[in-house]
């Protein structure tokens, strides 16, 4: 290879309406000795770990040399389009791409806007990834661009990246989109925002700020010249990804004035803007470098996922978005969560890691049973170990020590970390062994000991025994008149008498019955007493009889205990940002 070749792509939407994206790239000054050229499409997005087959909205693909002659091409599998080059020095290759997905932040085009994360778009050549590239996008009319690609100055919408992982690291917003810039700490950023709705642009901004205020005096550093918060405001939009210096979020139109609904959206910004370190700088070694063919495995996705769950509550608590006894509620209604999953006493958070490409993101019936969260357990277990290193420490030292030396041994220029890693860096600051925590809680299945944890911080968990009434054990989704089983708890009273997921319930003892009755009349029942489930199922009508029980697991409260230690008051101020009383 010489420093003279060069990778061109452009990105076109002359028909918008057609929902196709039309997409060139070209490669120059190749070795004239070269007689094949593999391109490929990524088979998965990363931030979210499942395969795609992106090919499958690949069409209309066509190869040519310099000149404009055509080139012999076949598809040797159903990622890759191998080129004959026939000794040209220069390939171009042509085809369009059906996008009309927006909800999975992938690719998407219509009437209104385009967004395109670029690994689901554009191929590339794996002896050529390491090379920079530049991008040339043509909007649609009077559509303008917003990305996290750094422009080339004097030249309109055309951007530059040092290599094919950046760029394809870097969504791209195309339509009229709002473009808010401020800056924080002497960096750029942008907050982008697609859609109406009852946002204040201002108020954002000023949270916002605090946040990434939060996360560099966490961290130290920020790890970026310029970073842009997208946004899609529409009434399908939900969730985030994040990205080398952006991300992409969503959320529904007339959100922003119920102060719940707002907080939780702060929350998905702090939890994507965590992703800046922790993952998108510090990364599992399964999945660096990213490997675009196939599954990357790997063990340590409750670190990258479950950890950065911990900290963006945590984050909003230390900066006065919760109150403490707030937090703590969330506290207690996770506790219920995990010990009423039967799945978390059946997969290990090492397993969920390994397995997301067949399990959680293509979660089925069973998987609540069966499976546990490597984003819920693993901020539950990281919440544990937290408490945890401040106790052994005499709170010289905590999880976020840990976080900020793993950014330190573990740059994205080098390797990627293993759980023994973090594991080795975790006892380092606690300053023993934590090989049974980490058998039993990260390796194993263990309950949680909440208990004794929670002890260290100066809290009791009491529970609500006027809350362990009966229940049906079962979990639905109303749409209309009509209720959906989503979940039957395994050995819960639903469970036993058969009800399964999917079934329609019409009515209870005769009466028609809504998501809410569920819960509250079983509640007016005795344990033992025997329900009439009227379902329809495979559009038949039946009944089933449930008898129903106690709820096992009751709610809980967490309370301070009346005569802390000086530690266990220091620990907890320390953790929650804010004083004992």
């Amino acid at each position: 290879m010489t420093s003279a070749q060069t990778i061109e792509y452009s990105l076109g939407m002359s028909k918008p309406w057609t929902h196709l994206l039309e997409v060139e790239l070209a490669f120059r000054n190749l070795p004239s000795n070269m007689q094949s050229l593999d391109l490929i499409l990524p088979v998965w997005r990363t931030g979210r770990y499942v395969v795609f087959d992106f090919a499958g909205g690949v069409q209309d693909f066509s190869a040519s040399d310099g000149a404009g002659k055509p080139l012999a091409w076949k598809k040797t599998d159903k990622t890759t389009w191998q080129i004959q080059t026939s000794g040209s020095t220069t390939v171009k290759a042509r085809y369009l791409v059906f996008a009309n997905e927006f909800n999975l932040r992938t690719r998407g085009l219509n009437a209104d806007h385009a967004f395109v994360d670029p690994i689901t778009v554009f191929m590339y050549a794996e002896p050529f990834r390491k090379l920079p590239l530049r991008l040339r996008v043509m909007p649609y009319g009077n559509w303008r661009v917003t990305t996290g690609l750094e422009a080339v100055k004097g030249e309109r919408f055309t951007y530059h990246a040092p290599n094919y992982d950046y760029f394809i690291d870097c969504p791209i917003e195309v339509g009229t989109q709002k473009e808010f810039e401020f800056d924080v700490a002497g960096k750029k950023h942008v907050l982008m925002i697609y859609g109406e709705g009852n946002y204040d642009p201002k108020r954002m901004i000023e949270d916002m700020t605090k946040i990434v205020i939060a996360c560099k005096e966490f961290w130290g550093s920020l790890p970026y010249e310029r970073y842009v918060f997208m946004l899609h405001v529409t009434p399908t939009s939900s969730g985030g990804t994040e990205h080398i210096n952006s991300t992409i979020m969503g959320a529904r139109p007339f959100i922003f004035s119920d102060p719940n609904a707002y907080r939780n959206f702060l929350g998905l910004v702090a939890h994507e803007f965590f992703h800046t370190w922790n993952v998108k700088q510090i990364r599992p070694k399964g999945i660096h470098p990213f490997d675009f063919t196939k599954e990357n495995y790997t063990e340590e996705l409750w670190v990258s996922e479950g950890t950065t769950d911990y900290y963006d509550a945590l984050l909003l608590t230390r900066l006065g978005y919760y109150t403490a006894d707030e937090y703590l509620r969330r506290i207690a209604d996770g506790i219920r969560d995990d010990r009423e999953r039967p799945g978390n006493l059946r997969q290990s958070l090492t397993e969920s890691s390994f397995d997301a490409w067949v399990k959680h993101w293509r979660s089925t019936e069973q998987a609540y049973n069966f499976q546990t969260d490597y984003y819920s357990k693993g901020a539950n277990v990281s919440l544990l170990l937290d408490l945890e290193i401040r106790h052994r420490s005499q709170n010289k030292h905590s999880l976020d020590d840990v976080m900020r030396a793993m950014f330190e041994r573990f740059p994205l220029s080098g390797e990627g970390f293993t759980n023994a890693d973090f594991q080795r860096t975790a006892e380092e600051l606690a300053g023993g062994s934590l090989q049974e925590f980490f058998a039993s809680f990260v390796y194993g299945t263990a309950p949680l000991p909440w208990e004794r944890v929670l002890a260290y911080a100066g809290l009791k968990l009491v529970p609500r025994e006027n809350d362990t009434k009966p229940w049906l054990g079962l979990a639905v989704s109303e749409a209309g008149d009509r209720l959906r089983v989503t979940r039957v708890v395994a050995g819960s009273p639903a469970y036993e008498a058969s009800v399964n997921v999917n079934d329609e319930i019409v009515a209870m003892d005769g009466y028609r019955v809504r998501a809410a009755d569920l819960i509250t009349r079983p509640q007016e029942m005795n344990g033992g007493t025997t329900v009439r489930l009227t379902i329809f199922r495979n559009e038949m009508l039946r009944d089933i009889e449930v008898t129903l029980r106690k709820r096992p697991v009751p709610a809980h409260t967490i309370r301070k205990i009346e005569r802390p230690t000086p530690v266990q008051k220091a620990i907890y101020e320390q953790w929650l940002g804010t004083k004992w009383w």
